[in-house]
């Protein structure tokens, strides 16, 4: 299972990865949101996808910012659901907010799982 939203700093790569997969004979599966724009280069690349409801902050006020603990909590639970129905072998984090909660559900089920930073600077 593939795990990249938002941008395609995260998608693209994502994709180039789920097609190199496939390739090599594996059945890939994408996490995703539906609000973004892997909702519609996913389907369009013949890759299955499944969506949590996740979301940044910035901008959105107090009452969103209150309200976060509880949207990761319930992003968390579907992305654990998705995983649970579907059992992925190996869960690869690409990016975007819906690394966050679906790489939590991942571990919490003791998937093999792998995150990417493109963003991290070396130490």
């Amino acid at each position: 299972m593939v795990m990249a939203g938002g941008t395609g700093g995260h998608v693209f790569p994502g994709l180039a990865v789920a097609h190199h997969l496939m390739d090599q004979g594996w059945q890939v599966r994408w996490l995703g949101t539906a609000d973004r724009m892997e909702a519609d280069l996913v389907p369009k690349n013949g890759i299955e996808i499944d969506f949590i409801r996740i979301s940044g902050l910035r901008g959105k006020g107090i009452k969103a910012q209150l309200l976060a603990p509880v949207r990761i909590f319930n992003a968390w639970r579907q992305a654990r659901a998705i995983m649970k129905r579907f059992q992925p072998d190996v869960v690869l984090g690409m990016g975007g907010y819906v690394s966050g909660p679906g790489g939590l559900a991942a571990w919490s089920l003791g998937s093999r799982w792998s995150s990417t930073s493109k963003t991290a600077l070396p130490a």
